[in-house]
């Protein structure tokens, strides 16, 4: 399940410092994505397993010093009951709180983890307008119902939108708001085109896209909190 482990990160984990888990696999192919080497077959079967015991281990080492564990990939909830296991070790083994990195593919095994609040904070990547996440190889029917779970830890959540330009126009911000206006904390990022899942000809993003996109949801989501993460 395990690929990769930061024993500190200043960044991953909003107001904490953590230590940060990268599990491996995924069932969206976003052109953006810049950790294929956890999305790709072919890449991560070349990646060492790292016991989740050992995990355990380093994260309970560094309990002194760090105040959280996020868990990342790749896409965590595709491991089912094997991340609810994990998560309830770390919980019982080191009492941190627990953020959970998502695409919202996988709402019944939210909602179990909410249910019974195994999950202290969560991020959810929005990735484009619902009638474009077949470009994605996703199914927003999927996302829809992760967010109306969420919908009830709103102050819990944070939505994540990468700035790729390709994939936010006008048109697909608008459809994009009637569901960001559930959520408290959005997080603007920043698109990086080294190393990403589709090499294309497009340089770093103009920030002049980033006032815009602000620009547009401020407008129209006056209630919500906008962070700049870059």
């Amino acid at each position: 399940m395990i690929k990769g482990f930061i024993g500190t990160s200043l960044v991953d984990y909003p107001g904490r410092i953590s230590s940060v888990v990268f599990t491996y696999g995924c069932n969206f192919r976003c052109p953006f994505c810049y950790n294929i080497d956890l999305v790709l077959p072919e890449r991560y079967k070349k990646l060492k397993n790292l016991p989740e015991s050992w995990v355990i281990e380093e994260i309970k080492r560094r309990k002194g010093f760090i105040k959280g564990v996020v868990i990342t990939g790749g896409e965590p909830t595709l491991w089912g009951k094997k991340l609810i296991r994990f998560v309830e070790e770390i919980r019982i083994e080191t009492g941190l709180p627990v953020k959970l990195d998502t695409n919202g593919s996988q709402p019944e095994l939210v909602k179990s983890l909410v249910e019974d609040r195994l999950i202290d904070f969560w991020a959810v990547d929005f990735k484009t307008s619902p009638a474009r996440y077949f470009e994605l190889e996703g199914d927003f029917r999927l996302v829809e119902e992760t967010f109306k779970v969420l919908k009830e830890v709103a102050d819990q959540v944070e939505i994540r939108i990468t700035l790729y330009p390709p994939l936010l126009t006008e048109e697909d911000l608008e459809e994009m708001v009637p569901y960001l206006s559930w959520f408290k904390r959005i997080a603007l990022q920043k698109f990086v085109p080294e190393h990403t899942l589709k090499q294309e000809a497009l340089g770093p993003v103009n920030p002049s896209f980033y006032h815009k996109v602000a620009e547009f949801l401020r407008e129209r989501l006056p209630e919500v909190s906008l962070i700049k993460r870059f």
